[in-house]
């Protein structure tokens, strides 16, 4: 999506830009997707607070979209990840997704 001259970035983008190259860097992680997943997001929620970038009103929003949907911290993590890695990691919050509605079926790695 490309934005226009003067317009200001959407919170998904300065999500993005502040944590997505380190999300994907070195592959993602099963244990922190499993996290994302669970609605375990305070080590996210905490960087953001420090940065300085968003105000307590804002980072409070963003806590409570991502404890309702979990898949937007998600989509702003996988924002810097090639093509693999997007569809690896999203075949995996499936399996997470499934799991949930029968317990004990997850099966990532």
């Amino acid at each position: 999506m490309e934005r226009m001259q003067g317009e200001q970035p959407s919170r998904r983008e300065l999500v993005a830009a502040m944590f997505s190259s380190e999300f994907v860097e070195d592959g993602i992680d099963p244990d922190v997707l499993r996290r994302v997943h669970a609605g375990e997001h305070e080590e996210w929620l905490t960087a953001l607070d420090r940065s300085g970038v968003f105000d307590k009103e804002t980072c409070a929003e963003l806590a409570d979209l991502w404890r309702r949907e979990p898949r937007e911290l998600l989509e702003a993590l996988l924002a810097d990840a090639d093509d693999v890695a997007r569809r690896r990691c999203l075949a995996a919050w499936a399996s997470l997704d499934h799991a949930a509605d029968d317990p004990g079926q997850a099966q990532i790695g």
